[in-house]
């Protein structure tokens, strides 16, 4: 069961583009979009930002992050740790020309920095094509029974452990 909800997990990340990353600064959190610049086999999302950043110090203060994602009745949600580096051949794989708009000086710019979230644990709903009939269908029936709807009948949902976050 791990196994397939892995896969089925992997499968809807490479639906996003875009996340909301959720930091945690003197017990409160704080979220922000995020454009996603790669998500890689083993679930790594890797984020282009600025050293000047906020989310820069919340991280060294607690490197425990949430990365939450919702599109077209899919959603996401991964908790991992993360870390800044400034890796150049990373920098190079990961840069688009889009990123000039942010970034005066290029791929070189002393401003960039990369994060890169290590997944512990992770989260997803697909209430999308066939699932979403799945849902409807569950859910109606629990409407007519009279009981709770049982999540697990409800369209593709499926809990994921990665491990302990470390490299």
């Amino acid at each position: 069961m791990q196994e397939n909800a892995r896969k089925e997990f992997l499968e809807l990340l490479k639906h996003f583009d875009a996340a909301m990353l959720v930091t945690e600064r003197d017990d409160e959190l704080r979220s922000r979009p995020m454009a996603i610049a790669e998500s890689t086999d083993d679930g790594r999302l890797w984020f282009v930002t600025s050293v000047d950043s906020a989310k820069l110090d919340e991280i060294t203060e607690n490197p425990h992050v949430n990365v939450a994602m919702q599109a077209n009745r899919k959603f996401l949600s991964v908790s991992g740790t993360t870390r800044a580096t400034r890796d150049p051949d990373k920098i190079d794989e990961l840069w688009s020309d889009s990123l000039g708009i942010w970034f005066e000086e290029g791929r070189n710019d002393p401003e960039l920095i990369l994060l890169e979230v290590v997944p512990t644990y992770a989260e997803y709903w697909d209430r999308s094509g066939f699932e979403a009939a799945k849902f409807m269908f569950a859910a109606a029936k629990s409407a007519v029974i009279g009981e709770v709807l049982d999540e697990d009948d409800a369209g593709a949902h499926g809990k994921v452990r990665f491990g302990d976050g470390s490299r």
